[in-house]
């Protein structure tokens, strides 16, 4: 089995046509269609089922496929480890991150570690949670960086720091409010939530329900800037990751309301990388700078 072969199969895999993945990777279709042959009789059993002008996997090509995909990363970072001996420090750092960090915690960490290793390359994906997850399982990124923690036997999660979770509101809403404000109050209130389905929303309404508290859902937004802008225009109050107001209540565009009962809220960011894989020299150069980045609450917001 040659590694050409895997790259051609994957072509295959992705293109979904012997045509498409022959342009792509530069060669003849009938070179193409001899490459696929051989690695169905060496593994002897057919990767590809034909239908009209398509070309789908088989069940074993959907194996094949996500195999060929390792491969390729090995040979990826086999490439670099060669690269990084012969220009120390240097090499590319592939990073999977969730919007909230990618926003608003990685850029000052980004600069921490490039003053200090200002050859390597940094790739970032800004992505979901599982996806980030996923892709640091497939070797497609090096780390991950998301704000719950992650439990898996393939990997190892190290937590950055706790975010605490904010109620806020504009300064002019928050002269509105009764005195003494307290917990119950939400429910009179236009309260601004992010969509169901968020790890935010879940950790929000549990410790609402626990206190008896059914809020006025007002707007639902699946994002932080939008969030922002309705809760600077003063339309309702919303809980919020500190760290995606901190430069707001430091400005005094937002206030951060800490209404009586209100209990600690806080998210885990959290660094997620592969057990038992050798990382990169930049992944290890990332991972000890964001230690010392956070080792002493410099990096967090203060809450």
């Amino acid at each position: 089995m040659l590694l050409r072969q895997l790259q051609t199969f994957a072509a295959i895999f992705e293109f979904g046509s012997l045509t498409a993945a022959a342009e792509h990777l530069h060669l003849s279709q009938p070179a193409v269609s001899r490459q696929l042959k051989a690695l169905e009789r060496d593994l002897g059993t057919e990767l590809c089922q034909r239908r009209g002008h398509a070309v789908l996997p088989s069940p074993a090509g959907e194996v094949v496929y996500a195999y060929a995909q390792r491969v390729m990363v090995l040979q990826r970072d086999l490439r670099e480890q060669v690269a990084t001996l012969a220009a120390p420090g240097a090499g590319t750092l592939t990073l999977s991150c969730v919007d909230t960090v990618a926003v608003y915690t990685l850029p000052d960490l980004l600069q921490a570690f490039l003053l200090l290793n200002p050859a390597v390359r940094v790739r970032v994906h800004t992505v979901p949670t599982r996806i980030a997850v996923a892709e640091v399982l497939q070797l497609e990124s090096d780390l991950a960086l998301t704000t719950t923690p992650v439990t898996h036997p393939r990997l190892e999660c190290l937590t950055l720091f706790d975010d605490a979770v904010a109620l806020v509101a504009s300064a002019e809403f928050a002269t509105s409010l009764p005195e003494p404000f307290t917990l119950h109050h939400l429910q009179d209130l236009p309260l601004i939530a992010y969509e169901v389905g968020t790890h935010l929303r879940a950790l929000v309404d549990a410790v609402l329900e626990q206190h008896g508290i059914r809020p006025r859902i007002a707007l639902e937004f699946d994002g932080h800037e939008a969030v922002r802008e309705v809760l600077l225009r003063g339309l309702g109050l919303a809980f919020v990751p500190l760290s995606t107001a901190q430069q707001d209540i430091v400005s005094g565009h937002l206030v951060q309301l800490k209404p009586e009962g209100l209990p600690v809220l806080s998210r885990q960011t959290s660094l997620v990388l592969p057990r038992d894989t050798r990382l990169s020299s930049a992944a290890r150069a990332f991972i000890e700078v964001s230690h010392a980045h956070f080792a002493s609450g410099g990096g967090a917001p203060a809450p």
